[in-house]
């Protein structure tokens, strides 16, 4: 067993006990986002104490983490973040873990501006998200519709189903 500070809300720390499997999923998970963002000049810390202190920086600090069972040997673990060097931009990255290798899924439209949610519960190997849908005249501030995202592991496809109009 390992343990964790997980960081909820801005000041609030939980210190929890998980198995060695999961845990290293999640940091597996995070290398695997970092790496991701590598590419484009950035990378993810663990918390915003540990950003990188330059003038534009495109490093991402870990607001929450979801993690949710998909089978005996694989999770889908949803990253949260946030810029380090401040703005509105929010992250979202949905990785599968499997036999202790992570994925990062780039292919399903996740992302700010696109659509930020929550995963809500796994069946067979769909993984359902539920959460916030932009459309292509939305601003910022304000997306209009709900939506739920359902992504299918073994095919790698995705699909969306607006629910309702938000109310904004």
């Amino acid at each position: 067993m390992k343990y964790f500070q997980l960081f909820c809300g801005t000041f609030v720390f939980l210190w929890v006990c998980i198995s060695d499997s999961i845990a290293d999923d999640l940091q597996s998970s995070r290398e695997a986002v970092s790496q991701l963002l590598k590419k484009e000049g950035g990378g993810l810390v663990v918390q915003e104490s540990k950003c990188p202190k330059k003038i534009g920086n495109l490093w991402e600090f870990v607001t929450d983490t979801q993690v949710v069972p998909i089978n005996a040997s694989s999770n889908a673990i949803l990253i949260n973040s946030e810029m380090c060097g401040g703005g509105n931009k929010n992250g979202q990255y949905l990785v599968v873990t499997q036999n202790g290798k992570s994925e990062v899924i780039t292919n399903a439209e996740i992302g700010d501006m696109t659509f930020l949610g929550k995963i809500t519960h796994v069946d067979g190997d769909v993984i359902y998200l539920s959460g916030m849908r932009w459309l292509e005249n939305d601003p910022h501030c304000c997306p209009s519709k709900d939506a739920v995202l359902e992504y299918n592991v073994k095919t790698h496809k995705h699909g969306f189903k607006l629910t309702a109009n938000r109310a904004n």
